[in-house]
C-alpha cells in the first residue's frame, strides 16, 4: 500500500486540487493520505476522500516541512511512501510509473514542469486537469521506460520504501522551515548503498514555492536568504559541488557508490 505524505500550510484551494488529482488517478483501495496542516489559520478541514483511508495531523504552528513529512511517516501504514507537495497536480499512472521505478532503485521522483535540476521539462502544452492528464500519457507513452540514475532527486514528489526510513532515520529538521531535507535523504541513501533514480516516463505539474512565497509575503522569512542558507547547510555536509553532481556517473559507479 502507498502512504501518500502531503504537509500543508495556507495553501488554500491548492490542496483539495492536489487531493482531488490524486482520487482520480491512483487505484482505489492501494493507497492512504496522511495530511498534516502546519498551522493553517483557518484549520484544514477533512477533505472528502470517498473510500480512501485519510489521516489528519494537526500542529497548531509551523513545524516547517521536514518535521511534517517525519510526522507523517511515523503515522504511516503502507510499504511505500510518496512525498507529495501540496501544489501538484498528480496524473494518470503516476503512481503505478514510480512503483515500477522503484524495482530498480530505492528512491524516485518523476519528471515536472518546475523543478531545480534534471527533472524539469516541457510537455505538449495544457490548460486544464483534462489536457494535462492527454499530454502526461503521449509523454509516458514516448518515454516508456526510461530512467536516469542520480544522486537526487527533488522532493515535491518522491517515492522510497517505509524499510528505506526505518534504516536511515528521519528527515533531516536542522533548519527551518525547511533544509533540503530530501536531497540530504538521497545522499544519506546513496552512502548506505542505495540507488536514486528520476522516472523519466512520469510527469506531474508542480506550481511552486507556494508556501514559501506566502511566508515571505507575510515577511516570516526571506526566501532568497533562505535558498542560501540551504545551500551552504548542504555543500557543509556533502561538498560545495553538490548541485553540479545530480547524475551518477559511469566513475562513480565503478567505485561502487549506490550500488
Amino acid at each position: 500500500m502507498l502512504s501518500i505524505i502531503i504537509p500543508s500550510m495556507n495553501i488554500g484551494g491548492l490542496i483539495e486540487e492536489c487531493i482531488n488529482a490524486v482520487r482520480l488517478n491512483t487505484a482505489a483501495g492501494d493507497y492512504e493520505i496522511i495530511i498534516i496542516d502546519n498551522g493553517s489559520n483557518p484549520p484544514i478541514k477533512q477533505p472528502f476522500c470517498g473510500f480512501v483511508d485519510v489521516t489528519m495531523i494537526r500542529n497548531e504552528t509551523n513545524l516547517g516541512f521536514p518535521a511534517a513529512v517525519n510526522q507523517g511517516i511515523v503515522k504511516s501504514k503502507g510499504d511505500i511512501v510518496v512525498l507529495l507537495n501540496d501544489d501538484v497536480i498528480c496524473t494518470p499512472g503516476w503512481a503505478d510509473r514510480l512503483l515500477r521505478g522503484l524495482e530498480s532503485f530505492s528512491i524516485v521522483g518523476p519528471m515536472t514542469n518546475y523543478s531545480a535540476g534534471m527533472q524539469c521539462t516541457t510537455i505538449g502544452a495544457y490548460g486544464d486537469i483534462e489536457e494535462l492528464g492527454r499530454e502526461a500519457e503521449a509523454w509516458g507513452v514516448e518515454y516508456e521506460g526510461a530512467s536516469a540514475e542520480v544522486n537526487w532527486v527533488i522532493g515535491f514528489c518522491m517515492a522510497f520504501p517505509r524499510a528505506l526510513f526505518d534504516e536511515l532515520g528521519p528527515l533531516d529538521e536542522t533548519m527551518w522551515p525547511s533544509s533540503g531535507e530530501e536531497i540530504d535523504f538521497c545522499f544519506r541513501a546513496r552512502a548506505a548503498g542505495h540507488r536514486v533514480g528520476i522516472v523519466c516516463d512520469g510527469y506531474v505539474h508542480h506550481i511552486g514555492s507556494q508556501t514559501f512565497q506566502e511566508m515571505h509575503n507575510r515577511k516570516l522569512l526571506d526566501y532568497g536568504e533562505l535558498c542560501e542558507a540551504t545551500t551552504a547547510h548542504l555543500a557543509e555536509k556533502w561538498g560545495a559541488d553538490f548541485w553540479s553532481r545530480q547524475l551518477v556517473t559511469v566513475e562513480e559507479n565503478i567505485a561502487g557508490e549506490g550500488i
